[in-house]
C-alpha cells in the first residue's frame, strides 16, 4: 500500500487499471490510520501495471517499510 496518489497520477492510471474481480477486499484500519480505525474497503486490481516508487527505510524485521512508499510515476 502506498501513500495516496496525486490527482494527475490518479487520472493517468485510471485508464490503465482493470479490476481483478468484482468483490471488495478490506485492509485493516491500522494500515491507513491510527489503531482502532475502521477497515478500509478497496477493489483489487489486476497486477499488470508497473510503477516507480520511492521508499525510505526497509524494516525486514517488521515485514514492511518504515513509511508507506510513494508512487512517483507510471509508464506512459
Amino acid at each position: 500500500m502506498s501513500l495516496p496518489l496525486p490527482a494527475p497520477l490518479r487520472a493517468e492510471l485510471a485508464g490503465l487499471l482493470r479490476p481483478a474481480g468484482d468483490r471488495l477486499a478490506e485492509l485493516p484500519g491500522t494500515v491507513g490510520g491510527l489503531p482502532g480505525s475502521p477497515p478500509i474497503p478497496y477493489l483489487p486490481v489486476a497486477p499488470e501495471i508497473v510503477v516507480e516508487v520511492l521508499a525510505d527505510q526497509d524494516r525486514p524485521e517488521f515485514g514492511r517499510y518504515r513509511h508507506r512508499p510513494r508512487v512517483t510515476r507510471c509508464p506512459g
